[in-house]
């Protein structure tokens, strides 16, 4: 999705700042440059680490944390737009935004919560510290441009200024769905991706699908670009699909906080699958499990909250400790970025179990639970790519990329491969080659804008064990892609790819707007990629 989505991974930074001490001073009584870099250096040490991961000043250039810090000051009170004199007047924007934002959630103070003083001198062991330019990520194969592996499909779909929040496959069905966001419309296409019908849903939009049997359930994020700060548009939704028509429309749990991701899961081993929902929110989220009545199948008004940390974007479930019960795995992607199991206690509670942290900046969006060494493990493929967190300026994370942790029992993980990739959005996991093992389909929603051609999707093929060779098709290059799936589209056996197109310009306003134009002008609303490698 699109949205800032890691405005809020500094808040427990700002919230402890009231309780910073004074700094060394020269011998004149003001703070020397040096003693003032290194007062706010000892302060970021020792209050910073309570609420996440320390962030270092070579995460971001300064021009990033110029932005990054004036916006961490409105929690504090602290309106100051000194700092950012002769920035773009898109970023002045942005940050006025912003502070509207946080004034709209209550949490600007009526008074500055810290000296002037004192945050000067923090400002000043961040700016002084951060490299010119953002460090680039380290080397990494050449990525191979293919044709013939994936075959472009032509389909009956049109959408101007596509904000393609959903795309669908539903195999059993032979449907595509997709759902744009800007025109609020669900589509739907049949096999052949010829037009087959189309339903308005004004107030929604999708972002989740999942086809059981006749039933087809829907999970709309209701404010899709958080404009609507603490409101709960959020719905669970229900239709039945015959000969690929809808019958009626049921709203099964409404007041949702922009749920990000859903799914279904008999935790309790009743027989009935409880709803998981991954609130992303946006000051406020939460992860809550929704329970079901025996008798008429409703789901609880009250639902269970796991974890009531804001930017959850996704939740699964695997029996890690082979105890008979199902265990939960959430990614958080707010303050405390991390991958937690929580363990199944068999009596309706669950124990967190972090399997690691990462720093505020480090962005994630997603993972797949794989097992991708068939030893009977269930392994974890992460992605962090989201680049909504620090500026309007596409700042590029050398962090950013896919990454493979195996399982090696007892909640232990290993990372065991890595490809950098800018602002990895998505992925699919499937045995795309019909050689045995798992590929990697991904996309990127804010890739290097600056090179000729910016890798925004990409196919990495396991030729051996847990190595993987990178391509991608030329036609790929045409859009700028916000969703993917894959599925067996058109009956034939192998798992395809659509992907569907956001054309925003967030993160290209400043120096590529000549291609964003491009993109809006000749760029499709989906593309669909028939896999021709079993053929």
């Amino acid at each position: 999705m699109v949205s800032s989505i890691h405005r809020v991974q500094f808040l427990g930074w700002l919230l402890l700042s009231v309780l910073l001490v004074a700094c060394s001073q020269s011998e004149d009584g003001g703070p020397s440059v040096a003693n003032s870099v290194e007062a706010g250096r000892l302060l970021a040490t020792q209050h910073c680490i309570a609420c996440h991961q320390l962030p270092a000043p070579d995460l971001l250039p300064k021009e990033s944390w110029e932005y990054a810090l004036t916006y961490m000051g409105f929690f504090l009170g602290i309106v100051d737009y000194q700092y950012m004199e002769g920035s773009p007047e898109s970023a002045l924007g942005s940050i006025h935004l912003r502070e509207e934002f946080v004034r709209d959630a209550n949490l600007l103070p009526d008074a500055p919560l810290m000296s002037n003083e004192d945050w000067t001198k923090l400002r000043a062991y961040y700016i002084a510290e951060a490299p010119k330019k953002a460090i680039p990520q380290i080397t990494k194969p050449v990525i191979i441009e293919d044709t013939e592996k994936f075959r472009v499909k032509p389909t009956q779909y049109r959408m101007e200024s596509a904000i393609t929040s959903m795309v669908h496959i539903d195999e059993e069905n032979g449907l595509l769905y997709i759902h744009d966001g800007r025109s609020e419309q669900l589509t739907v296409l049949d096999r052949n991706l010829n037009f087959h019908d189309s339903h308005p849903s004004p107030g929604v939009s999708l972002v989740e699908a999942q086809a059981v049997g006749e039933d087809l359930y829907l999970l709309s994020i209701g404010d899709l670009f958080a404009s609507n700060i603490g409101a709960k548009l959020g719905e669970f939704q229900q239709t039945r699909v015959f000969g690929g028509v809808f019958m009626g429309l049921n709203i099964l749990v409404k007041d949702l906080h922009r749920p990000a991701d859903f799914a279904f899961a008999d935790l309790d081993n009743d027989g009935l699958d409880e709803l998981l929902v991954s609130n992303f929110g946006d000051y406020t989220g939460n992860f809550s499990i929704y329970g079901r009545d025996s008798e008429n199948g409703a789901y609880a008004a009250g639902p269970l909250i796991l974890s009531d940390q804001p930017g959850i974007v996704k939740g699964d479930v695997h029996d890690f400790n082979e105890d008979g019960y199902l265990d939960i795995v959430v990614m958080m992607s707010a303050a405390r970025e991390n991958v937690s199991v929580f363990l199944n206690d068999k009596n309706g509670t669950f124990t967190q179990n972090v399997l690691w942290e990462k720093h505020p900046s480090f962005g994630y969006i997603g993972f797949e639970l794989k097992d991708f060494n068939g030893d009977g493990q269930m392994d974890l493929l992460t992605l962090n790519g989201d680049n909504g967190d620090s500026d309007t300026y596409n700042t590029l994370k050398r962090d950013h990329g896919i990454r493979l942790y195996l399982n090696k029992g007892n909640l232990q993980f290993e990372e065991s491969y890595f490809y950098p990739m800018y602002g990895v959005y998505g992925a699919e996991v499937a045995d795309f080659d019909h050689d045995g093992d798992l590929d990697i389909a991904a996309i990127s929603y804010h890739p290097d804008f600056d090179l000729e051609r910016p890798e925004n999707f990409v196919y990495l093929e396991q030729v051996d064990s847990l190595e993987f060779t990178p391509f991608t098709h030329p036609a790929t290059q045409k859009g700028r892609w916000l969703s993917i799936d894959s599925g067996d589209a058109d009956g034939d056996g192998d798992q395809d790819i659509v992907l569907g197109a956001a054309y925003v310009p967030v993160g290209m306003r400043e120096k590529n707007m000549d291609k964003f134009e491009k993109l809006v002008s000749e760029g499709p609303p989906i593309l669909v990629l028939e896999n021709r490698m079993g053929n």
